[in-house]
C-alpha cells in the first residue's frame, strides 16, 4: 500500500472536476458547429467522456492500493435482468473487486432526480440479489457510486415535490423540504447504511466557476477513496 497518497487525491479530483465541465462545454460546441442540437444539455452529455477524469483517478486509486485495474468486459449478469454494462468492472485473481457507477446531473432537477435515485436503488438491488444467487463469485459484492450535482440556485434551493396522501405523511427527513442537493445526499446515506452500496462520492460544482463542494464530508472523494483502500485490503487478505 505504499503507493496510496491521499493528499494528491484531492488535487486530482479538482482537475477532473474542471475537465469533466471543459469536456460538456467541448461537446456542445461541436455539437452546435455540426448543426446538431438535443434538448436541454443533452448535446453536452451525448458526446460522452465527461466523466472519463473521474474513471481515470479512480482506475489510478486502485492501481496505487495494489490491485490494477486491468481492460476488459464491463458486463456483469444481473438477477432482474440478464446483464448490465458498468462504468468501471474491477476483478482480481478471477474475483470480482468492484463495480463503479459515474453519473452526473446538470440542470432538469426536479424532473430527473427521482429517476436517477430509482435507478441507484434498482441497481444496488440487482447487484446484491445477484451476489445471493452466486453469479457475482465468491466476493461479497462492492458497489461504488460517484455522483456529480450542478451547484445552481435550482438545485440549492428547498423542494416540497409532490404533495403526499393525507393519510400517510413524509418520512421526517423530507419534512423540510430539501433541496435537489440536499436529497441526493439523504439517499446516497440511506442506501450505503442498508447495504445497497458500499461507497458514495457526492459532489456538487459550479459549471460558471467550476468550484466544488461536498454536501456531506462522509461523502466527499477522500472517503470514497479510503473505502476503495479499505476494499482493496479486504480481498488482498482473502485471496493472497
Amino acid at each position: 500500500m505504499t503507493n496510496y497518497r491521499p493528499d494528491r487525491y484531492e488535487d486530482g479530483f479538482a482537475a477532473a472536476i474542471k475537465l469533466f465541465w471543459d469536456t460538456r462545454d467541448q461537446q456542445a460546441r461541436a455539437q452546435l458547429e455540426r448543426g446538431v442540437t438535443d434538448t436541454g444539455t443533452r448535446g453536452a452529455v451525448t458526446g460522452g467522456g465527461h466523466l472519463l477524469p473521474m474513471a481515470v483517478l479512480i482506475e489510478q486509486i486502485f492501481n496505487d492500493c495494489g490491485i490494477p485495474m486491468l481492460g476488459g468486459s464491463h458486463v456483469l449478469p444481473g438477477y432482474y435482468r440478464s446483464t448490465k454494462a458498468w462504468d468501471g468492472v474491477v476483478t482480481y485473481k478471477g474475483e470480482l473487486v468492484a463495480i463503479l457507477e459515474l453519473k452526473s446531473q446538470v440542470g432538469s432537477f426536479g424532473k430527473n432526480q427521482n429517476n436517477r435515485i430509482e435507478e441507484i436503488i434498482g441497481q444496488g438491488r440487482d447487484i446484491n440479489m445477484a451476489a445471493r444467487r452466486d453469479l457475482l463469485g465468491r466476493l461479497p459484492p462492492w458497489f461504488g457510486y460517484l455522483m456529480i450535482v450542478e451547484d445552481h440556485a435550482t438545485s440549492r434551493a428547498r423542494s416540497k415535490g409532490s404533495r403526499p396522501h393525507p393519510q400517510f405523511p413524509l418520512d421526517e427527513a423530507f419534512s423540510d423540504a430539501p433541496s435537489t442537493i440536499e436529497r441526493y445526499s439523504i439517499a446516497l446515506n440511506r442506501m450505503r447504511l442498508e447495504g445497497e452500496i458500499r461507497a458514495a462520492c457526492l459532489v456538487a460544482t459550479s459549471a460558471t466557476t467550476h468550484d466544488y463542494w461536498y454536501p456531506d464530508e462522509t461523502l466527499s472523494f477522500s472517503a470514497f477513496s479510503s473505502a476503495i483502500r479499505g476494499r482493496v485490503i479486504e480481498v488482498l487478505g482473502a485471496i493472497d
